[in-house]
């Protein structure tokens, strides 16, 4: 169904209307009023066309007065039309009806008519016309009125004629200008609809594009970008505005070349990786597919890019990956825990009763104590991999972290294999209560303040900081361990490794303490993570359950607690 005009527009096309009235009958009866007063072409006197010009000016202010205050403007419509269709006919009569060539000013009506009203106005406007006119012609050759001036150069048969081609030709004018109005207003119709499909489309791509989870920019074929969707913004943290002219900085040379892959996306997809460096500094891995942007002549106008942050993926894959080595690790163990132990309990008893017994002295004696010592060693290190591989089930209780840590600090003073001039601190919560296992805690906190001595020979500061944490997502409340030292830190290349069992750089390390580490942190619901400044030190966070009442009564403000020693 084509839909008419709204009353803004019937309002816009009726003012048209209106002036174009007005200017067409001041250059008609301006230039009658010429040649009526220089060279009288007409009988009548020249005031008439003052009269009429009035007229014409009195209605058309009364029109524009009546747009401002009727509702139904279709109806204002078709009373300009039959207005003006009278005023034809006036002007027409007092230039000499059948003589007059002013008849063709009907021509023009029932177009406007055709062009406001349709079809419908346009052969009304016909109708009327054809009656006005042939009832003055019909007046006029029977001199119905004084008013009307029989002409003296047209028989009854010529006038008959006239009325029929008049009217003949007023229907073929409504006839074609109400065609090709209806085709117009058809057109109009198709095109508001295809603009509202387009804004419709519009509108959906930009939901979807805001609302799509990966980040997606698209880029000319002279690498400028032209998009940058939400997602975009938030994994790099840089905005439209920012990222337009910085592409090139952030991504680096991960898709400086992929222009160079064109020729294998016309075929399919392009998939890489690469890193990126974040607006806060931070690095990210991100996962990206590029494809060609074609226009419907399929010509290619540049790249989709796809991505998505996928940092958190890898460390994933990478925690699967170290928990199915710890599995083998730990079924290997079990089998073979027991035919190792029990001989190196029968050949050290057997050693020990040789040194007694037998006097040796010089090269034996040395080459009996190497035997004892690395009897030894062996033992260690089948005590902390059958200690890494067991199962245990966890004992569960309320231990209070402070007095651990304090026990802890205190038998690393007194050890023996703790170098001088090393500084203990700590920012502790006093209220802070953890979950889980006493002994197995102990230990991990034990190995992580003993590889932090061990990597600083010569000296240096141990900062122990611990604080309620954030909530997991199941709700529980999580407390925030960080043991910082002040050593040379860990080669960048090993960071992946520090947790593996048997990964050591020690020379006469077992490369089991930060796995047994690992495995009791994982068995308490925690994690831990390991953050490297090389020449500046290493930093482990440590995050494990609280007791919910830590969580509730905890205040830092007169809570933290320092305490240096030497």
């Amino acid at each position: 169904m084509v839909r008419e005009f709204s009353r803004e527009e019937y309002a816009v096309r009726i003012k048209w209307l209106i002036w174009s009235r007005g200017v067409l009958t001041t250059l008609l009866v301006g230039s009658l009023v010429f040649f009526q007063g220089h060279f009288r072409i007409y009988s009548f006197q020249t005031a008439y066309l003052y009269y009429f010009l009035i007229t014409v000016y009195g209605l058309s202010y009364l029109y524009a007065y009546l747009l401002k205050r009727i509702q139904n403007l279709s109806f204002l419509a078709y009373l300009q039309t039959s207005g003006d269709i009278v005023l034809v006919t006036i002007l027409t009569h007092i230039t000499g009806g059948i003589d007059s060539g002013f008849s063709l000013l009907y021509h023009l009506t029932i177009i406007s008519a055709s062009i406001i009203l349709y079809r419908r106005g346009g052969y009304l406007a016909a109708s009327l016309s054809s009656i006005l006119y042939g009832a003055m012609l019909d007046m006029q050759y029977y001199d119905f009125a004084s008013f009307f001036v029989r002409s003296q150069n047209f028989t009854a048969m010529q006038v008959f004629y006239q009325v029929f081609i008049s009217i003949l030709s007023f229907y073929i004018v409504a006839f074609l200008s109400g065609t090709l109005s209806e085709r117009l207003r058809k057109t109009r119709q198709e095109l508001h609809e295809k603009s509202i499909d387009f804004e419709d489309l519009r509108v959906l791509q930009e939901h979807i594009l805001r609302s799509v989870g990966s980040g997606i920019l698209t880029m000319d074929l002279q690498g400028n970008i032209a998009s940058w969707n939400p997602a975009a913004e938030h994994i790099t943290g840089y905005a439209f505005s920012e990222i337009k002219y910085r592409w090139k900085e952030v991504f680096g040379d991960t898709i400086k070349g992929i222009f160079e892959h064109t020729d294998t996306m016309k075929e399919r997809s392009f998939r890489l990786d690469g890193q990126i460096k974040k607006k806060n500094g931070t690095p990210a891995l991100l996962g990206m597919t590029a494809s060609l942007l074609k226009d419907e002549l399929n010509a290619v106008r540049g790249i989709i890019l796809v991505f998505q942050d996928i940092t958190k993926i890898i460390e994933m894959e990478e925690h699967v990956r170290r928990q199915e080595r710890l599995a083998t690790v730990g079924s290997l163990a079990a089998g073979i825990a027991h035919e190792i132990r029990n001989p190196l309990a029968s050949l050290y008893g057997s050693i020990q009763v040789l040194q007694g017994e037998l006097n040796l002295k010089g090269d034996n004696k040395h080459l009996m104590d190497i035997v004892v010592k690395e009897t030894d060693r062996l033992n260690m290190i089948i005590t902390d991999f059958l200690e890494y591989a067991r199962v245990k089930a966890t004992h569960t209780e309320q231990i209070e972290l402070l007095p651990m840590l304090d026990e802890t600090i205190m038998l690393l003073k007194n050890s023996k294999d703790i170098a001088e001039h090393i500084q203990f601190s700590r920012e502790v919560d006093p209220y802070i209560s953890v979950k889980g296992d006493a002994q197995r805690l102990r230990q991990v906190f034990w190995n992580l303040l003993l590889n932090a001595c061990q990597a600083m020979p010569n000296g240096g500061d141990i900062i122990i900081t611990a604080i309620p944490g954030p909530r997991d997502n199941d709700k529980s409340a999580l407390c925030e361990i960080i043991i910082t030292d002040t050593g040379p830190g860990i080669n960048q290349e090993f960071l992946s490794k520090i947790f593996d069992p048997f990964f050591t750089t020690k020379r006469r390390g077992t490369g089991l303490g930060l796995a047994i580490v690992y495995r009791i942190v994982e068995d308490h619901g925690g994690t831990i993570t390991v953050d490297n400044k090389p020449g500046k030190g290493a930093q482990f966070k440590i995050m494990l359950p609280m007791m919910e009442s830590t969580f509730n009564s905890s205040t830092l403000d007169d809570a933290v607690h320092s305490e240096s020693s030497q």
